[in-house]
Formats: structure tokens, sequence, C-alpha cells
């Protein structure tokens, strides 16, 4: 072991390691589909939102920290280095989640077994930081991130109890979209008066 968290490589360092070895281990990675000008985590496929306009991709991947971390596939604390190629970015959920491997096969799996994040959940990170936010500071990223996903979760789950009919909850969602008329619905044929002609027709 030996080694001290402090000589971990840059998040553009373990990046670039696996620009050129991905496909042999990670063969679904997102970088497939969208190359390495986005910064994103390699199990959820997450884009962290930062200004993808800069210079070169060691200032992209670079301004990522805080919201991509690195996470350990041999888990450092139980022999693992700190070596590229034992490290991938990860998002603060999937690496809150991620289990202590002893196997780097096994820590390997568990990446590949990721589920696209929800793209509201995207949407949502988008919209509250933007690229053009600027927040210098990884530890502020970190504590952003996860006010914003407890937030969020809090969001999904009042969604799904108002459209399951809690009127409570049709109330604070109307609210929160500044929308009274949500949920749209067409009227039931009930609702129509009677001398509406579409009132009596078969549906």
């Amino acid at each position: 072991m030996g080694q001290s968290r402090g000589a971990m490589p840059s998040l553009y360092r373990v990046a670039e390691y696996w620009m050129s070895r991905y496909e042999a281990v990670f063969p679904d990675l997102y970088a497939y589909y969208i190359g390495w000008g986005e910064p994103f985590c390699f199990r959820c496929s997450w884009l962290a939102p930062v200004d993808e306009a800069q210079g070169s991709l060691a200032a992209i991947w670079g301004s990522a920290g805080g919201w991509l971390e690195r996470a350990h596939l041999h888990d450092w604390a139980l022999g693992g280095s700190n070596e590229p190629e034992n490290l991938v970015p990860l998002c603060r959920q999937c690496h809150d989640i991620m289990p202590e491997f002893s196997c780097r096969q096994s820590a390997i799996s568990y990446v590949r077994d990721g589920v696209r994040k929800n793209s509201w959940w995207q949407f949502f990170t988008d919209g509250a930081f933007g690229a053009s936010a600027g927040f210098p500071n990884p530890p502020f990223k970190v504590k952003l991130l996860r006010d914003a996903y407890v937030r969020f979760t809090e969001i999904e789950r009042l969604v799904a109890a108002a459209t399951k009919g809690d009127e409570n909850a049709v109330v604070r969602v109307q609210k929160l979209l500044g929308d009274a008329s949500w949920p749209a619905r067409p009227p039931r044929l009930h609702d129509r008066p009677v001398t509406d002609p579409d009132a009596l027709a078969t549906p």
C-alpha cells in the first residue's frame, strides 16, 4: 500500500488513461457515443456541468473535479493502488453506493452494470448549476450536488404522489411549476356540457 490519497493522479489523467483502453474493459462507455469532450460518470453516464468550450481536454476534465470523483476499483483501503488503471470517474451518487471491492474485476462489473441516470436529473443539474456558474472549489461542488440530489429526490416523490391523485401533492407541484392547471388533461365525458355533441359520441 504505502501510498497516500494525495498521490492520486488528476481526474484528467485518469480519463486520459482510459481514452485508448476503455473498449476492452467498458465496451458500452458513454465516450463511445459522445467522445471525451464532456466529463461523465463511467457508471451512470451523468454529464458534469462544466464549460465544454475550454481550450483543452485537460482543462475541461480538470474543471469537473468535485462533480466527478476518482473511484478506486480495487479499494485503496484493501490494498488497491492509486494508478490510473485502478481508478474511474464516478459521480457522487455512484461512488457513495459503491461497495469496497478487493477484486478489481468485481468493481469493473459494478461500473459496467450501472443504469443510465434519469434524464430529468441531468436537466435538473444542468439548469441548477450551468456550465458558466464557475464553482472553483471541489468540496463546495460536492455539497451543492448532495443538496441538489436530496431536493431532486423530494421532487420526484412529490410528482409521483401527485400523479397518483394525492391532492396535497398536486397543489405543491402546481406551486413548484407556477402552473395551476397542472396536470393538464382533457375533460372527461361527464365534465362536458350536455349540449356538447361530442359528449354523446361513442369514444
